[in-house]
């Protein structure tokens, strides 16, 4: 596993948190960080905050290429979860067809060299989960609130750093204590490369939630989602050449077939089947 997972998800929640602060306090703008929102946002915060911790523990259970290729799941999720919490609108046949490539292509990779676990299925099959209630809570309630993005983002990343501490604190600071042992032995230079790569991993994570967030506000969460799993085919592309990962011909064809099965969802979702009129339907003016 990725040592440190806590404190690496504790810093980026922080870091959330101070550079919004410091965005408002630069554009001189008025905090609108209310009791009320804070209580609103409370699953939101919960899911995004377990969401976040999943994600980093697969990363470190299974390869990034495999764990991408199992988060491409998400928009599946996302449709899912709305029919769950009462979502009464109707999909095309299309759509659900998509889902067979989808689900044939993680099985493939899963059988193939991505350096498969279990662990790392289980683990990035349950960040989709939560990612997928974050994206659907946070769309229903940042209608009822009287507060633009920045504010909403302000409270989901100070809430989700409060709710990280007890995480961090008992799985780096009481279990994981011998990690800092060894960290506090390596090498300066290897030290500067740990150090230089945690900074970049920090901002690169809030300055990619403050767009992804933003981006939500403005579409949905299926949306949002099935643009998620299009920015996963170049975090895999990357990740193979940059780790050097071996792939077999059957864990390829199954990383294509699950995007393929994604760019179908997309399709579907863009071009929705119109629905049938009937002799109950109220006729609407044109």
């Amino acid at each position: 596993m990725v040592p440190l997972v806590g404190t690496l998800t504790l810093m980026e929640f922080a870091a959330g948190s101070l550079m919004t602060w410091a965005y408002l306090f630069i554009t001189n703008r008025e905090i609108n960080l209310t009791l009320n929102m804070i209580q609103k946002f409370f699953p939101v915060s919960l899911a995004y905050c377990a969401g976040h911790l999943l994600t980093n523990y697969s990363f470190g259970a299974t390869s990034l290429a495999f764990a991408h290729t199992v988060k491409a799941l998400e928009p599946m999720v996302a449709v899912l979860l709305q029919r769950v919490m009462g979502d009464t609108d109707r999909h095309s046949t299309l759509m659900y067809l998509s889902f067979i490539p989808i689900s044939s292509g993680i099985g493939l990779a899963s059988t193939g060299d991505l350096k498969f676990s279990w662990a790392g299925l289980i683990l990035a099959m349950l960040s989709n989960v939560c990612f997928g209630f974050r994206n659907v809570l946070s769309k229903k309630i940042s209608q009822s609130v009287s507060a633009d993005v920045i504010d909403c983002f302000l409270c989901l990343s100070v809430t989700s750093t409060i709710f990280c501490v007890p995480v961090w604190f008992l799985t780096d600071v009481i279990a994981g204590r011998w990690m800092w042992d060894e960290i506090g032995q390596m090498p300066f230079e290897l030290y500067s490369s740990f150090l230089f790569n945690s900074v970049v991993a920090i901002m690169g994570h809030w300055a990619y939630n403050q767009a992804s967030f933003s981006f939500l506000f403005v579409s949905g969460p299926i949306t949002h989602s099935v643009a998620n799993a299009g920015r996963r085919l170049f975090l895999i592309i990357i990740a193979l050449l940059y780790f050097s990962h071996t792939v077999s011909g059957r864990a390829g064809c199954g990383v294509l077939l699950t995007l393929g099965g994604v760019c179908v969802y997309s399709y579907s979702i863009a071009n929705p089947k119109p629905r049938e009129s009937n002799s109950k339907d109220i006729p609407q003016n044109v």
